[in-house]
């Protein structure tokens, strides 16, 4: 199997479906038989009860070794011994639900605190924005999925930086009205401001590239939540406005040429939640799936057509 293609969806605007579309894209990455790792980085693990229900489980039955936050709990105890070694196990880790998706929750009632006050415990080195690129080195994880998502808070802290880093792609869902795209251009200044000054213009950005490799890059931007006869044209030439107030011209030249924006819209329909929580598939996503793979894997994915 050829290394995974790790993928953050994230926005700085709450509440536009980002969770219950990176459940139900695994689902039907499934569907399409890849396989797929989940990796809650939200401190509200939103995505990891929804994984966890679908076990019967919740957070609270979870173990101290079976959540990401014991990955960096241990990871700020071993720095204090540089000297020593040692590997993870990922077994109590990785859980998996009845449709085969594989994931690492977050847990909000960790004995040492939840990945917020962790993250807030971290400091803003270039050490410590290596953790997940270390936690994937030393247990090998991109070899053993084809794809790999990240749930990403609507925050900028360490943690996040480092899966921004660390990641080969990145989706941005969003509500298209005013005050949620100039989220989406803040997300796209934050993600391309993160690589440069680590990649490009700290006294250790050789390092950091050889670690971390390329930029990530945006796979596209998609419409969550729309209400009926609700018309967005005029959002989507602001957003085209701002990108470019904002100097971001490799992004705004895409968008000029229609790329960027995928055809899928998902509509606001309340039982999309409920059948995420139960773990059932819901066709709004299938097209969009099917863009996302064809926008990263454009040869195998015609061949199969």
């Amino acid at each position: 199997m050829d290394e995974g293609k790790k993928i953050f969806v994230g926005n700085y605007k709450g509440g536009v479906g980002k969770t219950t579309s990176i459940y139900q894209i695994a689902l039907h990455l499934a569907d399409a038989r890849k396989k797929v790792l989940l990796i809650d980085l939200d401190p509200q693990c939103s995505l990891s009860e929804i994984c966890l229900t679908r076990m019967d489980r919740n957070l609270e039955q979870l173990e101290d070794n079976e959540s990401l936050n014991y990955v960096y709990d241990l990871w700020e105890q071993l720095k204090q011994y540089p000297y020593l070694t040692y590997t993870i196990d990922t077994t109590s880790l990785i859980k998996q639900t009845p449709e085969h998706i594989h994931f690492i929750p977050s847990n909000i009632f960790y004995p040492n605190g939840g990945l917020d006050q962790i993250a807030s415990r971290l400091r803003d080195n270039f050490e410590d924005l290596t953790v997940l690129q270390q936690f994937f080195q030393r247990t090998e994880l991109e070899s053993k999925y084809d794809y790999i998502l990240f749930d990403c808070p609507p925050s900028n802290n360490v943690i996040t930086q480092g899966a921004f880093l660390l990641s080969d792609y990145y989706l941005i869902p969003s509500i298209i009205q005013t005050i949620s795209i100039r989220g989406v251009v803040h997300y796209i200044k934050t993600v391309e401001k993160t690589y440069k000054t680590i990649c490009k213009e700290h006294e250790k950005a050789q390092l950091a590239t050889l670690l971390f490799g390329p930029k990530p890059k945006l796979i596209g931007i998609f419409e969550t939540l729309k209400k009926a006869n609700v018309n967005n044209v005029e959002a989507v030439k602001n957003l085209k406005s701002d990108l470019k107030d904002a100097g971001i011209q490799s992004i705004l030249s895409d968008l000029e040429q229609g790329n960027y924006f995928f055809k899928t819209v998902i509509k606001h329909i309340e039982g999309i939640a409920r059948d995420t929580a139960d773990g059932k598939k819901r066709s709004e996503y299938a097209d969009l799936t099917d863009e996302i793979l064809f926008c990263i894997e454009p040869n195998i994915f015609n061949s199969l057509l």
